[in-house]
Parts: C-alpha cells; structure tokens; sequence
C-alpha cells in the first residue's frame, strides 16, 4: 500500500485531478425559466438524431433556490410542476411540422418526464424519443410544458 501512495506522490501534477464541475455537466443549448416561479429553470441539454429514425431530446429541470432563502427574500420551499402530456412536442420550422413523443406498441410513451414537488437546490434529467424530422432540417423549436418555446435549437447527428 505504501509503495502505491509513494509512486502516485511521483506523478507530475495534475495527472490525477478531479474532474471539476465544468468538465462533468453537459453543455446547455438553451434555458428557460418556469412561467409560474422564477426559481425553475429548464436547460435543453440535446437533441441528437439516434438509430431507428428517431430523435432523442433530454433536458433538466434545476429548481435554483438554495436550500436557505430564494429569490424573494423567503424560505426556499419546493416548487411543485405539472404538466399535459400534448404539451411535450417540437416543431420543425422548415417543415412546419409539428412531432409528438413517440410511443411503443402497446401505447406507452417513451419518454422519462419528472412532475411533482422538487425541492430547493435539487435536479431532475428528462428525456423523449421523437420521430426524427426529415435530414435537410437542421433546427427545432422545442415545447417543454409551462416554459418558454426553446427555438432554433441544433440537431445533431
């Protein structure tokens, strides 16, 4: 063990650093605020065209609010979202063609959507398959319930 502990002290500096916080979140494409409390974001994380002809579309929901005060001066509570399941779509504008979740054979949605309460400082992952629109479309505009439409967002392969 000790010969282990001596060998790592003789790497060069930084062969064995941490991943910081930057290198391990995934790019945002684009963010959103929730309609009904400022402390709900929505970051759109990827759309990218997957095997099958389909496109798959994930993105987080990060309640903002520090465990302690949100931004209104007051105690941080969790903020509760809700949702229609005809409200997660996306448009393809050089199409005008508007996509819905795609769903299985036995009418199940495939799709991993969070809705519920989600407490100060914490944050869920989603996801959607979507029929994947035709290859000369390069951008979507994407609906996420109850936050501002997410336009021109890439598509990619």
């Amino acid at each position: 063990m000790r010969a282990i502990i001596f060998a790592l002290c003789l790497l060069p500096a930084g062969v064995l650093s941490a991943p910081t916080l930057a290198q391990t979140e995934p790019p945002v494409l684009a963010s959103a605020q929730y309609s009904a409390d400022p402390d709900l974001r929505c970051d759109i994380l990827e759309v990218k065209r997957v095997s099958g002809g389909a496109l798959n579309v994930r993105w987080r929901l990060v309640n903002t609010a520090s465990p302690g005060v949100g931004l209104t001066g007051t105690a941080a509570k969790p903020i509760p979202y809700d949702f229609g399941w005809d409200d997660i779509y996306y448009i393809d504008p050089a199409e005008n063609k508007k996509y819905q979740y795609l769903k299985d054979s036995a009418g199940k949605r495939i799709l991993e959507v969070f809705y519920g309460s989600l407490e100060p400082g914490k944050q869920r992952m989603n996801w959607a398959k979507f029929p994947a629109p035709p290859m000369s479309s390069t951008k979507i505009s994407i609906q996420i319930p109850n936050f501002a439409p997410f336009d021109d967002i890439p598509v990619s392969q």
